[in-house]
């Protein structure tokens, strides 16, 4: 049975993830739990803490609220007119992108996002704009706080994101726009992105990083490995996780990020906790894991990595799993 709800979790995660592909539909995804905790700085995400970790609470009431964006169109073709209107910061789950669409098409559409990128990192963007035909209807592009948090982006400067319409009734895809940027009126900062930790690979302009394993980072049912990427390359990439392996025991964890070319991302890989239960794993010994780097367009595989062992584990103390004190 605990199998069997750690694989409908694995699901739910896959689901969520894969948003940030070109999908036919983006489900929003709601706040992230306030209980997680990432440590931010100026050039990215620290690996892990023992404690007195800054939460996502404290991340949302440190963030930069100040930049706007002028109002401008940003997009216009005979069937469509796309116009920025704001940013509004009054949102739980993320600062938003405020649009409005103007839809010439003779029938309903929806308006999606299947990726953004901030500040040179990719977010999975929270959006889904009705806009009856002839009309006019007004959205948000929402940039959710957790994403933004373990990129380590603490203020909004440049905006990039593509839009897919679909058919309101079938939700079959009608055309789809290339990347928009929107910059606001943060003074745009010299970056330094933080790309030290374990390399789990560095060939051919691609990146992975491993920042490391917390019992308490981001979510409260089990535990999680930080991973940073990076594709330096002309094509759109995906990076999977293959297998994944803690204490022995193979995980139902899954990641998967589309990462456009010269941008970043941020993601993890959690070990959910009715998994580590059934294993009456209280205490994370060893972490084991492979990745899959495909092109993200024809889904060809470019590189696999061989399983790699994970160096920075959390504090040795049972954490996870209560069940496990019975043994």
């Amino acid at each position: 049975m605990k199998r069997m709800i750690c694989l409908a979790m694995c699901a739910l995660m896959a689901v969520s993830v894969c948003a940030c592909g070109d999908q036919k539909t983006d489900a929003p995804t709601g706040s992230q739990p306030e209980t997680a905790a990432v440590s931010q700085t100026e050039t990215g995400v620290a690996p892990t803490e023992s404690g007195g970790s800054l939460s996502l609470k404290s991340f949302v009431s440190g963030f930069d609220k100040t930049p706007t964006v002028y109002e401008k169109h940003i997009y216009e073709d005979k069937d469509l007119s796309v116009k920025v209107t704001g940013v509004d910061y009054n949102a739980i789950s993320g600062p938003g992108l405020q649009l409005e669409v103007e839809n010439h098409y003779k029938k309903d559409i929806v308006i999606q996002a299947p990726y953004a990128v901030v500040n040179g990192f990719m977010v999975s963007p929270e959006i889904s704009i009705n806009v009856p035909a002839e009309k006019t209807a007004k959205g948000t592009l929402t940039l959710p706080y957790f994403n933004l948090a373990i990129s380590g982006v603490t203020s909004l400067e440049t905006i990039e994101f593509k839009l897919r319409i679909v058919d309101a009734k079938s939700y079959n895809p009608i055309s789809k726009t290339d990347l928009l940027t929107v910059k606001t009126s943060a003074e745009p900062k010299e970056k330094e992105f933080d790309e030290s930790g374990q390399t789990a690979y560095d060939e051919d302009d691609i990146k992975i990083i491993l920042k490391g394993v917390s019992t308490d980072r981001a979510y409260s049912d089990g535990a999680e490995l930080m991973v940073y990427m990076y594709n330096g390359t002309d094509r759109n990439i995906a990076v999977q996780t293959g297998k994944v392996i803690v204490n022995g025991y193979d995980m139902t964890s899954v990641m998967n990020r589309t990462i456009l070319p010269e941008k970043r991302a941020v993601d993890v890989v959690t070990f959910y906790k009715p998994d580590m239960e059934e294993h009456d794993i209280a205490v994370i010994d060893s972490v084991k894991v492979s990745f899959e780097i495909k092109d993200a367009d024809s889904w060809e595989t470019i590189a696999s990595t061989e399983l790699i062992s994970v160096e920075q584990l959390p504090p040795q103390k049972a954490t996870t799993a209560p069940t496990a004190a019975k043994k």
